[in-house]
């Protein structure tokens, strides 16, 4: 912008007729005002552009401690010495509230996570001793399967829908078959691992037989090359379990008065394996 339009704007309002001293007075804040004499104080010398040498009113240098405490810019340097004093919140009525806080957010990069040195102390209570949960084998399950039905990729993957045409179970607290019916939606990612969501029910060989809803879902996971045999139903036999990871969490629930308490709430992990058209798993109750 031409600098001279801020030389006529200053021109134009130091020509302008004064202002009412006593209503300037009335305007200005209490903590502006000079009291130690009765006079009035003279209106501010508006006659400055943005490109004078006088830059009093903005804080890019420290004042001289001998000002001239009438002028009205003076109020808003940096006046060091003695006579300068820190103000209180609610004496600087021309700043907000907010703008008069300290800055606390001076903590450094190398101090936003703490030192290797420090982890301990911020380990929660590190001499209270919790109980150490255990696993033990629970029962074991076979499952037959339905050859796959391949849905496509989806926005979540490649799906794959298999269903289960029954099975049996055998454990610690019961045995009995798998019902046909139940079904996994299979979700295979980009490296060939596949996530499992498994459903089904158990029947007990009980008469009356109970009936038990399980839930599993987990990951299967290896080596690309391993995984492509293991989809392949005539090499899936000659992968070895132990060359990739097959684990589930499982979850069961009945309303049955004699399995209730046994299967209700409970909580197990699983380690499973492909063979031919069937899976098979161990179940390990986490307790």
């Amino acid at each position: 912008m031409d600098p001279s339009f801020y030389r006529n704007m200053s021109m134009f309002y130091g020509a302008g007729p004064d202002r009412n001293p006593q209503a300037a007075a009335q305007e200005q804040p209490p903590d502006r005002m000079d009291t130690s004499s009765g006079s009035k104080s003279a209106p501010p010398d508006t006659n400055w552009t943005v490109y004078g040498p006088d830059v009093s009113r903005g804080n890019l240098r420290e004042i001289p401690n001998k000002v001239d405490d009438s002028d009205p810019r003076m109020r808003v340097g940096w006046a060091s010495g003695s006579s300068s004093k820190t103000k209180g919140v609610g004496e600087m009525g021309w700043m907000s509230s907010r703008d008069q806080q300290p800055l606390l957010w001076s903590m450094g990069d190398d101090e936003a996570t703490p030192r290797a040195s420090d982890q301990a102390s911020h380990y929660p209570y590190p001499d209270l001793s919790l109980p150490h949960p255990s696993l033990h084998l629970d029962f074991r399950m076979a499952v037959t399967l339905n050859p796959r039905i391949s849905v496509g990729s989806t926005p979540f993957g490649h799906r794959n829908w298999i269903s289960f045409t029954g099975g049996r179970w055998s454990g610690s607290w019961g045995s009995g078959i798998c019902l046909p019916g139940g079904q996994d939606s299979q979700l295979i990612i980009g490296d060939g691992s596949a996530h499992l969501q498994t459903n089904y029910i158990l029947q007990t060989y009980d008469d009356p037989p109970a009936h038990i809803v399980v839930k599993t879902h987990g990951w299967r996971t290896g080596p690309p090359e391993i995984l492509a045999q293991l989809a392949d139903p005539e090499q899936a036999d000659k992968v070895d379990p132990s060359s990739y990871k097959f684990r589930l969490f499982i979850d069961m629930e009945t309303g049955d008065e004699r399995y209730k308490d046994k299967v209700n709430c409970g909580m197990w992990v699983g380690s499973g394996m492909r063979k031919g058209a069937e899976v098979i798993y161990d179940a390990y109750r986490l307790s």
